[in-house]
C-alpha cells in the first residue's frame, strides 16, 4: 500500500459538496498519468485513461465525501450548533476531537459534544474554546462552516486506522488502478470517478453517470459488520479476508453476469473474495444503475471495522487485494463479456 497516498486521502476534510481537498489530492498523483479529466456541474472528479479505437465504456466509482457536520448557528456563550451531514452515529458525537474548516480554509480545532437534554436537532454542539458569538467571529468560523473528524490517519502492526476510509479507500484504489495500468492497452475506455455527496443521497454518481453514459458501472465502497468482533461465518465483511462482492443491498439488485465475471476473476487470479448481501444502506451503484436505459453495474466493497465515527480500521492487504481484483478484471474484461451483461 502507497501509505503517503492513502494518509493524505484520510486526513483531507472533505463533507458532501465540499469536497475540494480530495480533488487536489487525486489530481496531483495522477498528474504523471496520460489521463483526461473533467468534473460533473456536483463536483465529481472524473479520469479517462486514452485508448485507441475502444469497443465499450466502463466507469468505476469512489465516493469523495465522508460523514461530518455542518455550523448551523452560533450560540451567545460561544459554542457551535452543528448540523449532521451523512450518517454519523449518535455515540461518535460524545467528546471527539473536530475541527473547523472556515471559507478561508483556515483549520480550527475544537470538541464535539451532544446534550440529549435538548431537542434533538439542537443536541449537537462545538466548542471552539470560544467564549461569546463575538469571539467566534474573530476566529472566522461562519455559518455553513465543514466541521470533521480530526483523527490522523496511523499505521498499525497490520491495519491502518483514520478518518473518512469510507469512501476515501474507493478513491485510493481508483487511482492506483488507472497508476497500475498507465501502459496497458485496453479494449475499452476506462473511467475513475471520484463522487461527489453519496453520503447524503448518492448524488454524484447520478450525474457523472449522466455526464459520460458508460456500459458498464463497477463500484468500490466500504461496509462494516454490525459487530464487529464476529468471526464466525456470518460476517462477511471481515477485515483480513480479503475483498466483497455484494449480491444485494437496498438499492440495488447488481448484475448476474458481471458478479459471476467477479467471482471467475478472483478464482483465477488467486485473490480471495468474501460473498455478502444486506438490506439496508446503499451505494454509488444505486442511482449509477438506473440512468437512461440501465446500466449494468456490480457493487465491490473493503471490509473496514466501525463506520461513520471517528476512525475506523481497514487492511493494507485487502486493499492491496482490491487493486489487484481490478487490474485483472481490466485485463480480462472483452467485448463479449460486455455484451453479455446487457443480454437478457
Amino acid at each position: 500500500m502507497d501509505l503517503q497516498l492513502m494518509a493524505a486521502l484520510s486526513n483531507a476534510d472533505a463533507i458532501a459538496s465540499n469536497e475540494g481537498e480530495v480533488r487536489t489530492i487525486l489530481r496531483d498523483y495522477l498528474k504523471p498519468v496520460d489521463l483526461k479529466v473533467q468534473t460533473d456541474g456536483l463536483g465529481s472528479l472524473i479520469f479517462t485513461k486514452r485508448t485507441v479505437k475502444p469497443a465499450f465504456s466502463v466507469m468505476i466509482y469512489g465516493h469523495m465525501d465522508e460523514v461530518g457536520y455542518m455550523v448551523r448557528t452560533i450560540t451567545p456563550e460561544g459554542l457551535l450548533r452543528l448540523m449532521v451531514v451523512g450518517g454519523v452515529k449518535p455515540l461518535a458525537s460524545h467528546w471527539q476531537s473536530v475541527r473547523v474548516t472556515t471559507v478561508s480554509g483556515k483549520k480550527l480545532p475544537g470538541m464535539v459534544i451532544r446534550d440529549e437534554s435538548l431537542a434533538a436537532f439542537d443536541q449537537i454542539l462545538c466548542d471552539v474554546g470560544a467564549n461569546s458569538a463575538a469571539e467566534v467571529a474573530a476566529l472566522g468560523i461562519t455559518i455553513g462552516d465543514m466541521v470533521t473528524f480530526s483523527t490522523d490517519f496511523t499505521e498499525y502492526a497490520a491495519d491502518g486506522g483514520g478518518k473518512a476510509l469510507d469512501d476515501r479507500l474507493g478513491c485510493y484504489v481508483g487511482a492506483r488502478l488507472l497508476q497500475e495500468l498507465a501502459e496497458d492497452e485496453l479494449p475499452f475506455t476506462l473511467r475513475f470517478a471520484a463522487t461527489s455527496s453519496e453520503e447524503v443521497g448518492i448524488r454524484g454518481a447520478k450525474t457523472a453517470t449522466q455526464l459520460i453514459q458508460p456500459d458498464l458501472a463497477f463500484i468500490v465502497d466500504v461496509a462494516t459488520f454490525q459487530n464487529p468482533r464476529e468471526r464466525s461465518e456470518v460476517n462477511q465483511r471481515q477485515v483480513g479476508s480479503g475483498p466483497i462482492l455484494t449480491h444485494f443491498d437496498r438499492t440495488l439488485a447488481p448484475n448476474r453476469t458481471l458478479q459471476q465475471f467477479v467471482k471467475e476473476t478472483a478464482a483465477t487470479a488467486s485473490l480471495p473474495l468474501q460473498l455478502d448481501m444486506f438490506n439496508g444502506g446503499g451505494t454509488d451503484g444505486g442511482e449509477a444503475h438506473k440512468v437512461g436505459v440501465g446500466i449494468p453495474t456490480v457493487v465491490t466493497i473493503l471490509p473496514c471495522r466501525y463506520g461513520h465515527c471517528a476512525q475506523s480500521l481497514a487492511q493494507a492487504q485487502d486493499v492491496d487485494q482490491m487493486v489487484a481484483l481490478y487490474a485483472a478484471m481490466c485485463r480480462r474484461l472483452t467485448v463479449a463479456t460486455a455484451e453479455k451483461a446487457r443480454s437478457f
